[in-house]
């Protein structure tokens, strides 16, 4: 558990330095900037780009966390893994690029009346998915090696320093829009590079055909695998893009821009997860391959309980501040209140329920993800049919939240009955419960009115922030909730004095 504590925590610093970038530049800077149909264009393209991406890689990336232990082996270059993975995305590239050649008249005609400006730029989706893909292959490889710090600080923070600058040439007026454009496009480019650079860095990058090394059996393996979690893989991202693509459908680019502003922010709260993903992945397969199931067990337990402290203490944060934090956006934005919170809410439940996913997707019954995740992708599609038209963006929002929590209590539930592994204790419930409490302490003093200054808007939010950290904090310490994060504070109080 060393390992995964100390560069889960490493992960989540550099991720909460790239959330205070993307903070300004997403949540406050562009907003301000662009027109809402500009910021609803960036956020369909890079979710639609995830998707493409997903599909490109023909599920390699899931494949290669299960059975990368066979491929082991630096001494003959892990037996051309990075090979076969670069040359199998490359195939599914090109037939991507086929794919979106060809549904161009589908797109033309369902977008040209209320979203004229994702038309004009649809082909970036290639440069921008390629980037993308390519950029996942060498990341899961980094992380397969070890190695998960290094693209969550290219992606969550390098990334979006790259795109704060090119906001603000296009804010000094240097850049007109298509070009503002090519410079974002760009940020995407270069965190590619450097995480091809780091991996040949740490002599890892190898691709001689001569050390190509699949048995049979491992192929026919990794063949099956690739092909059940491509589903899976291409599920998640399209229940991550089909709420914003059915809103752009039905109302438009505009409110897919304020959405996508409210979904920036319940993304910061599920941060500390997607750096404990890419780290627990590794270990949990190296534990099955051994049969390791008391450390397995050990993991889940863990990871549902520091998750959901962490979770908790964030998406507490982020509620009571809210209405300062819409003070810095312009007129409109204030729809995306709701969403904030329901969105959050089904992070949280995310994140609470840990490592679920990833002991289901790399045991004996992953082919049971696959079909959690199709369902899952019917759930969302219905629950938004159901409840964009009554409520608008909201409505998509508890969608969302609501298929969240359908899905993750399948999986919990599924894991619980073959495996054995319940993680949940009274320590779990005792977080929500002050979690709670904190909450409702926090927002009980006044908020600052519309036409106060905006010093005392800074003010307010500083202390209430100060206020929720030392108090759940606090108590989750007093109370020892979580003997990682006791250990981990005295241990940082013993170095610093």
């Amino acid at each position: 558990m060393g390992i995964i504590k100390r560069q889960t925590i490493q992960s989540s610093i550099y991720a909460y330095a790239g959330v205070a970038v993307g903070f300004l530049t997403q949540g406050i800077f562009f907003p301000n900037l662009f027109s809402k149909d500009q910021v609803g264009l960036l956020t369909l393209l890079i979710a639609l780009a995830q998707v493409l991406a997903q599909a490109s890689n023909l599920g390699l990336n899931s494949a290669g966390g299960r059975y990368f232990p066979y491929f082991r082996d630096a001494t003959r270059q892990h037996n051309g893994y990075l090979r076969i993975a670069s040359l199998t995305t490359l195939i599914g590239f090109s037939l991507c690029v086929l794919g979106l050649w060809l549904a161009r008249p589908l797109v033309v005609d369902m977008n040209q009346a209320d979203s004229p400006l994702f038309v004009q730029y649809y082909y970036l989706l290639i440069p921008l998915t390629l980037f993308t893909v390519v950029f996942m292959v060498f990341d899961n490889y980094a992380r397969l090696l070890y190695d998960p710090v290094t693209g969550t600080i290219l992606q969550q923070f390098l990334q979006r320093v790259l795109i704060l600058l090119a906001g603000v040439l296009y804010w000094l007026g240097w850049v007109t829009f298509p070009q503002f454009l090519g410079v974002w496009l760009l940020a995407f480019f270069l965190q590619t590079v450097l995480m091809i650079l780091s991996v040949a860095r740490d002599k890892a990058l190898f691709f001689s055909r001569q050390y190509v090394s699949v048995s049979p059996e491992l192929r026919r393996n990794l063949a099956r695998y690739a092909a059940l979690t491509l589903t899976t893989a291409l599920s998640s991202q399209v229940i991550l893009t089909i709420d914003k693509v059915m809103i752009n459908n039905a109302q438009g680019l505009a409110d897919t821009g304020v959405y996508s502003i409210a979904s920036y922010f319940a993304t910061v709260i599920a941060l500390p997860a997607t750096a404990l993903y890419k780290v627990a992945g590794t270990l949990i397969a190296e534990s099955w391959k051994s049969n390791d199931l008391k450390n397995i067990a050990t993991i889940y337990r863990k990871s549902c309980l520091n998750q959901l402290i962490a979770g908790c203490l964030v998406f507490v944060g982020v509620a009571a501040n809210l209405p300062n934090v819409f003070r810095f956006l312009p007129a409109g934005y204030e729809a995306g209140y709701y969403v904030i919170l329901w969105l959050g809410l089904g992070k949280l439940i995310d994140m609470a329920t840990g490592i679920n996913g990833i002991i289901l997707s790399t045991s004996r019954y992953y082919a049971y993800d696959s079909l959690f995740f199709v369902a899952l992708i019917f759930i969302t599609i219905a629950a938004n049919q159901y409840l964009i038209p009554r409520f608008g963006i909201t409505g998509a929002a508890i969608g969302a939240a609501l298929a969240t929590f359908l899905y993750n209590f399948s999986r919990t539930l599924f894991v619980g009955l073959n495996f054995g592994m319940q993680p949940f204790t009274w320590r779990n419930a005792t977080v929500v419960v002050l979690a709670a409490g904190v909450w409702w302490l926090a927002v009980q003093a006044p908020y600052p009115g519309p036409d106060s200054p905006v010093w005392r808007t800074l003010l307010d939010l500083a202390w209430r922030s100060a206020l929720i950290t030392g108090l759940f904090g606090g108590l989750v310490l007093a109370l020892r909730l979580s003997p990682d994060i006791n250990q981990t504070v005295e241990g940082l109080r013993k170095r610093l004095f």
